[in-house]
């Protein structure tokens, strides 16, 4: 599902109450002594017009994955989206004060809709037509999260519950926009809500933080109770930071997938069908009576990541880099078993050069390995999107068609859904201007991204402006637009790159607005 709420609602500790400063660089509030329940509300609005359209009327509440792709969406020259929808999302915790703050219990819900769209009926992502009174309430989280006290500067947490799974040492409950996005796998691997267990720890000196780390098992897919057919994830994440400003990172991510591939109406994994639709690969291995085999599976992901000056906060340029390496074995019902052999690399310059947040000037690019010719080994990358509906955002690209808008509501369609690209692999560029007219109260953007196949094939070019305005704390008013020229999709049915009818573009204003 679209990722907005859910990324929004990592940025601020509900149980805290706590406001980075990223999000609000201007007021932080403080919880008054002894108060017991923390609220946390998020408004989401936004009119879209677009020359992307979708054919399928089994589709039209929540679309997400790929454009071109199984979820029916293409480019028009004579039809346009003309749409306007909104979101609200609520993060609710309690924390007894006989407890003194240290064990709580937190829930997240989220209703959205498009204006007009249904009334009176049962379903998720519906529910603004004439009328209402429809039951569309979604759970977004329900965790206890419990803190002992250790003392000698380490701090622990653990969370046991529907909680958000990001792929980093941060706790993504209590982190920063920076701390996600910029940190570990920055949601490119693993970037959603999955129910487990997982300590978060922190060793802080007199100096600042030296030591964060990540224990979490998760159960993304239990298909039968008691039965060997499950997908379960194992995460172990680690960052030390020697110096004020440089962080080092080691990650390492085990997932046991007995499910044969199923689960849920399209299936799970990457020989799914919910693989292909999100733009990851699908992997299609035939038995010997010509039907699609099952495919279990073990994969493993094992990453560095380096870090100077990654938020800015001590100093006005900064820079990440990330590599990864994505192996394991493919487990295919009747055949010989199937080596993953992946990598994946991402970097970040960063470079604040005036007044005001907004007036950034970032270059990043991105590589994934693609697969080849598929005899003996897949080397291409799997991710979080072969498990679960937007199971995995690359959120810091700026793009707003060609890449996944990380900020979308019921919309989230991209020329290239997934940095495996499909099992293509990806070479990616982008770049964004922003400067601030007005510092902290008018941002204006330039981007300018370029996605090509791993074997180098185009697969389009973005150019995209953006206006917001931050009139109140915490309160973004905006105008943003893009258009892809020389955009290539993927066929569905034949696999092959293929252009689009038309260009895609889109124009929309949007409004965000986060509430204590």
């Amino acid at each position: 599902m679209p990722l907005a709420a859910l990324l929004l609602g990592a940025l601020v500790a509900p149980a805290l109450a706590d406001v980075p400063p990223e999000v609000a660089p201007e007021v932080e509030p403080v919880v008054p002594a002894g108060r017991e329940l923390h609220a946390l509300g998020l408004l989401q609005a936004r009119i879209t017009r677009s020359s992307v359209v979708s054919t399928n009327p089994f589709l039209d509440g929540q679309v997400v994955g790929s454009l071109g792709g199984l979820n029916g969406t293409t480019t028009s020259l004579d039809d346009r989206t003309m749409m306007a929808e909104q979101r609200a999302t609520a993060f609710l915790s309690w924390l007894p004060g006989a407890l003194d703050g240290r064990a709580g219990l937190t829930a997240g819900f989220e209703v959205d809709y498009g204006f007009g769209d249904q009334s009176y009926q049962v379903g998720g992502n519906k529910g603004g037509g004439f009328g209402a009174d429809q039951v569309n309430l979604q759970t977004r989280r329900l965790y206890g999260s419990f803190s002992p006290r250790l003392g000698g500067g380490h701090e622990l947490t653990v969370v046991a519950g529907l909680q958000f799974l990001s792929d980093g040492a941060y706790d993504p409950h209590k982190s920063s926009a920076d701390q996600l996005f910029r940190h570990g796998g920055g949601l490119m691997l693993w970037g959603s809500e999955a129910a487990g267990v997982a300590a978060f720890g922190r060793l802080r000196t007199a100096a600042g933080d030296r030591l964060r780390y990540r224990l979490g098992g998760y159960t993304l897919l239990e298909n039968g109770v008691g039965l060997p057919d499950d997908a379960t994830l194992w995460a172990a994440d680690v960052e030390l930071r020697p110096t004020y400003a440089v962080d080092v990172g080691l990650h390492a991510w085990w997932l046991k997938d007995n499910t044969g591939g199923t689960g849920g109406t399209f299936g799970v994994g990457p020989s799914s069908q919910m693989s292909q639709l999100q733009g990851g690969p699908r992997l299609v291995y035939l038995g010997q009576d010509g039907l699609a085999a099952e495919v279990d599976a073990d994969l493993l992901w094992l990453s560095a990541d380096a870090g100077w000056n990654r938020d800015l906060g001590q100093g006005p340029v900064g820079a990440r880099g990330l590599f990864l390496l994505n192996l394991g074995r493919l487990y295919v019902e009747g055949l010989e078993d199937v080596a993953v052999r992946g990598w994946l690399a991402n970097g970040e310059l960063r470079w604040r050069w005036a007044r005001g947040r907004g007036s950034e000037l970032s270059l990043q690019g991105l590589a994934s390995s693609r697969d080849g010719d598929g005899t003996g080994a897949y080397t291409g990358v799997v991710t979080g999107n072969s498990y679960g509906y937007v199971g995995a955002v690359w959120a810091t690209h700026g793009a707003l068609l060609l890449f996944s808008d990380p900020m979308a509501i019921n919309r989230q369609v991209a020329v290239v859904s997934d940095v495996s690209g499909g099992g293509r692999g990806l070479l990616a560029g982008t770049a964004n201007l922003g400067f601030d007219p007005v510092p902290d109260r008018l941002t204006t953007t330039a981007t300018l991204a370029h996605a090509r196949t791993g074997d180098g094939q185009a697969r389009g070019t973005e150019i995209g402006a953006a206006v917001v305005a931050h009139p109140w704390p915490l309160l973004d008013v905006g105008l943003r637009g893009a258009v892809v020229t020389g955009a290539q999709v993927e066929d569905p049915t034949t696999a092959d790159l293929a252009a689009l009818p038309a260009w895609p573009w889109a124009v929309l204003t949007h409004l965000q607005w986060v509430l204590f």
